[in-house]
């Protein structure tokens, strides 16, 4: 049996298809007795109106692509419903789906999306090989990416300030007393990996630190796994350090769970992490005294803006990169000590 069209519609409730069409266009000047004839003979129709004939008619579809890097990413989750609480009052729709942090899967899940017209796309990228974005099909669809950029790629970008936040981070546990500090971070083709390990290796010369090579630890992935793993390595030494700085949640996370698995209680006790990102479950891992917490929801109004500024027909300041300051956690419960701040950084060093 055919589906009903807009004309079946119209025939039933005794208008013009012009009359249906602003009804179902949410148009003003349909009046309250007449909305009420249309809806009732879609209802009775079972009428949907056919979105993707719409959106060939129009050259638009109402929905943003999302490639994560997986979507167990906590942090790229949170984004992406704040994304969602600013686009959705402008009619737009996402489609989230993942790249598995491999290239070629995020090529794949690119054509996907240009071949389902979408209006736009948001992507954290899984390597530094920016080829696959510099195609003519997606030289029309307006692109943001976050957190990671790729170098020479003509594109709009936000992140948070990844060396801000590790250097409190080192600054914060110098301060506390520890001056042997290890590294436990990931792929540094990865921008935000390479921020990081940047940022550590400059805040452990400003506070007079000495970095020891041999417990500076950073793998292709920066996953629960790799956590595990590396923090492993660390412990097998029998003179690892203190202290480690870890540059992710996911890998925090392993680190914790290894760390629980592999100590006693008294050499836990001795163990302390400070941590980029601080998620709702970070004050329960209790050998992290510091975090950094990046501003999930701005990031996310952020993007929002970037795309409807460039889906309006907007490319004034193109490509724009946005760069948000983090907030600091201090957790108190775990043992976190404040640290003397300037006045310029105050703000940022609430008591978790």
């Amino acid at each position: 049996m055919a589906s009903p069209t807009i004309k079946d519609v119209a025939r039933a409730a005794n208008v013009s298809i012009a009359t249906v069409s602003r009804v179902l266009n949410h148009g003003d000047s349909v009046n309250i007795h007449t909305q009420k004839k249309v809806l009732d003979a879609m209802d009775t129709l079972g009428y949907n109106r056919n979105e993707v004939a719409r959106s060939l008619k129009f050259r638009h579809t109402k929905t943003i692509g999302i490639i994560a890097p997986e979507l167990s990413n906590i942090f790229f989750m949170e984004v992406v419903e704040a994304m969602e609480r600013c686009l959705a009052p402008h009619g737009y729709s996402l489609i989230i789906t993942s790249s598995n942090d491999s290239v070629e899967e995020e090529k794949r899940k690119l054509q996907i999306f240009i071949e389902r017209n979408v209006d736009g796309i948001v992507v954290m990228p899984a390597g530094a090989d920016g080829r696959h974005f510099q195609t003519n099909a997606l030289s029309r669809i307006p692109l943001v990416m976050v957190d990671r950029c790729i170098e020479g790629l003509k594109v709009d970008f936000v992140e948070t300030d990844s060396r801000y936040g590790v250097r409190q981070m080192i600054k914060a546990l110098k301060h506390e007393g520890y001056k042997r500090i290890g590294y436990i971070g990931g792929d540094l083709s990865i921008h935000t990996a390479h921020e990081r390990l940047y940022a550590y290796l400059e805040a452990m010369k400003e506070q007079g630190l000495t970095v020891e090579n041999r417990f500076v630890y950073h793998q292709d992935a920066m996953t629960q796994a790799s956590g595990r793993y590396l923090l492993r390595q660390a412990l097998l030494e029998v003179d690892y350090p203190e202290a480690f700085f870890i540059a992710n949640d996911s890998l925090h996370l392993g680190a914790t769970i290894q760390a629980i698995e592999m100590l006693s209680p008294h050499q836990l006790e001795q163990l302390v992490f400070a941590s980029f990102d601080y998620l709702s479950y970070a004050p329960l891992l209790k050998l992290c005294h510091y975090a950094v917490a990046q501003p999930c929801e701005k990031i996310g109004r952020e993007v929002s803006t970037l795309l409807l500024k460039r889906l309006g027909g907007s490319w004034e300041d193109f490509p724009e990169h946005v760069k948000l300051r983090p907030e600091i956690k201090v957790i108190r419960a775990n043992g976190g000590i404040p640290y003397p701040m300037t006045e310029r950084e105050s703000d940022t060093w609430p008591i978790a």
